[in-house]
């Protein structure tokens, strides 16, 4: 695999086994620096053959000699000391404001590093402070009061309410605003400053998960890409460095100048496992399905990979109404025609979970599913080859239909589409692979539910997006918000999902799928139920 690394961002594999362990393991590591590299760990993703036992002439012993010597020295000189690497899958822009929406992930990170928003995630995925020092919520959930830290812009200016207010309601509205979040704050009615530090949000009707929306970084403050902190960003050429800003000491003096905690910059899979594996960087951040198979090719520790325990919606959205799909059958004959448990093994994913349903199953609310999930894996495809004949016939005999399936760059996605095409030709429909960018019959849904609330995804799903959809359906998503009761609500998601299944405008194939990689110098970067990670909590306080 070629590596592409940044100009600021040196790639010095001698570094793998010095700069990423304690003193202890330096010194057992620097004896591996040797000209033959130590074994892999039994535990791995994939498989990686080594060459063992080559001889040794005197100078090769000379020249392992000098490494070991070189790495023993540079266990002074890195050690647990310096910034930790991080390698951001996606682009990532200087002023993510002026950047193309929506948010990519690396962009997301710079946001939530240098001006939170309201409130934020802490490590466990809980709600906590952000800007705002502690809230509360009045009148039955429809007022959020929230007072605002001291804080201060870049250049001294203090941050005040009417400016924080003026932005969250631009960035309520934005276009940059992921899809995902879109429509998610639609009860939000006012958001207003009272005084100089407190702000007021009001909703139409009580939204529970509105806090869990505000944390999203798409809610962060900031201008121009420059916030109030918890860290400021320096740049060198595409690479970030994120320095935390000093305290006030109890005299009222800052304290000394700290050095950068977080080196940062755009990538992709292959290059960021890749630079990961050979010791460039501490933490890749942002992996999908279609990056997982460079795992396995690295050969990597399972001790080295995260996987975030998310959920949301990954599958395949009608976006188009002509042809074999504008038929509900026909797409119901596509559902039916898809080997949902093919694709974790295919992938050599561990646990991901292949499903039929909109939504997962829950203690309180149970999805509902398609009126052929009885039938057998042999009686789903008899069923959808007969229903794309009957298409056919009643279009005059036409020839085998096709449809163009948009998906991702990445071995995952080229994996992902051979088994969609031999499960469509296996009832008569030819597939076509086409960019996410290109007009397409069928797009890739791949995206994690930013809320616990369950409505999420029936929402996701409704009009308004880049999804076909029908008014009956629609009017019974709307009815979801007027629910007067827990038990109204529930009653009332159901029967929208049920709708939706009906118009089978989208295809579930499983939970998204979301990973990172950690060596011991990240080891704050631990699984995250929202797939968010902070770039502020990634290196351990100083004792």
């Amino acid at each position: 695999m070629r590596v592409q690394v940044p100009p600021s961002a040196p790639f010095f594999a001698h570094k793998k086994r010095v700069r990423h362990s304690s003193s202890e393991q330096c010194q057992t590591t620097s004896a591996a620096a040797s000209i033959q590299r130590t074994s892999r760990d039994d535990r791995t993703w994939g498989s990686r053959s080594e060459a063992k036992g080559a001889s040794r002439t005197p100078i090769t012993k000379l020249f392992a000699l000098s490494l070991t010597l070189l790495a023993l020295a540079g266990c002074s000189l890195f050690g647990d000391d310096g910034p930790v690497r991080v390698a951001a899958i996606g682009a990532l822009h200087r002023n993510p404001d002026r950047a193309p929406p929506p948010l990519s992930l690396p962009d997301s990170l710079l946001l939530d590093s240098v001006g939170q928003g309201l409130v934020s995630f802490s490590a466990d995925s809980q709600v906590e402070a952000g800007l705002a020092e502690r809230w509360t919520v009045l009148d039955d959930g429809l007022s959020y009061i929230f007072r605002l830290r001291a804080a201060e812009w870049p250049g001294g200016q203090k941050v005040r309410a009417d400016d924080v207010a003026a932005m969250l309601r631009q960035r309520v509205a934005s276009a940059r605003l992921r899809t995902a979040l879109r429509g998610e704050f639609r009860e939000i009615l006012h958001i207003r400053a009272m005084t100089e530090r407190v702000i007021e949000i009001q909703l139409r009707h009580p939204q529970p998960d509105i806090l869990e929306l505000l944390a999203h970084p798409d809610m962060s403050i900031s201008r121009s890409g420059q916030g109030h902190g918890p860290m400021t960003p320096a740049w060198s050429g595409n690479m970030v460095s994120l320095t935390k800003i000093a305290a006030v000491t109890a005299d009222g003096a800052d304290e000394a100048p700290q050095a950068p905690s977080i080196e940062m910059w755009g990538s992709n899979s292959v290059n960021a496992v890749t630079q990961f594996d050979e010791g460039a960087v501490d933490a890749v951040i942002g992996g999908r399905f279609e990056g997982w198979p460079v795992i396995a090719a690295a050969g990597l520790s399972s001790d080295a990979v995260i996987i975030d325990p998310v959920d949301g919606l990954f599958g395949l959205a009608i976006v188009t109404s002509q042809g074999l799909l504008s038929d509900p059958l026909s797409r119901e004959a596509v559902a039916m025609a898809i080997d949902r448990a093919r694709l974790p093994r295919a992938l050599g994913a561990p646990s991901w979970a292949a499903r039929i349903t909109i939504r997962p199953a829950s203690a309180h609310h149970q999805p509902v599913y398609p009126a052929w999930v009885g039938f057998s894996p042999a009686e789903r495809r008899r069923r959808g080859r007969e229903l794309v004949a009957a298409w056919r016939e009643r279009h005059g005999g036409a020839g085998r239909p096709a449809v163009r399936i948009a998906l991702p760059e990445g071995s995952g996605a080229r994996i992902f589409f051979a088994w969609l095409r031999a499960d469509l030709a296996a009832i008569g429909i030819d597939a076509r692979r086409v960019p996410l960018s290109a007009t397409a019959d069928l797009r890739l849904i791949d995206e994690v539910a930013p809320t616990s609330d369950p409505a999420w995804f029936i929402r996701r799903l409704d009009c308004g997006h880049d999804i076909s959809c029908d008014g009956d359906s629609s009017a019974l998503v709307t009815a979801i918000d007027d629910a007067a009761t827990p038990i109204d609500r529930a009653n009332a998601i159901s029967a929208a999902e049920e709708a939706i299944l009906r118009h089978a405008a989208f295809i579930p194939i499983a939970a998204p799928l979301r990973w990172s990689l950690r060596n011991a110098r990240a080891q704050n970067l631990r699984p995250s139920a929202r797939g968010q990670h902070s770039l502020n909590r990634l290196r351990p306080a100083p004792n």
